[in-house]
């Protein structure tokens, strides 16, 4: 499943990322790495607001759909 498809209120963890290697090089820049958890806060429209320890971060769904989770 990937992250775009995650319920709100949910927590997950990052099993893989894909993409272009500029992207994935910013995703992780974020603290977005395989093994970490992450909770969906929030989806409103193209965006999507996560919880990562305490810090909130906002990607969009393009991005979410690279991310893969369980």
């Amino acid at each position: 499943m990937n992250l775009e498809e995650v319920k709100v209120g949910t927590q997950v963890m990052i099993q893989d990322l894909i993409g272009k290697e500029e992207v994935l090089r910013r995703v992780e820049a974020m603290g977005l790495r395989r093994g970490r958890k992450v909770e969906v806060l929030q989806k409103v429209g193209r965006v999507i607001l996560l919880k990562l320890n305490n810090s909130r971060l906002a990607i969009s769904r393009d991005i979410a759909k690279n991310i893969f989770v369980k």
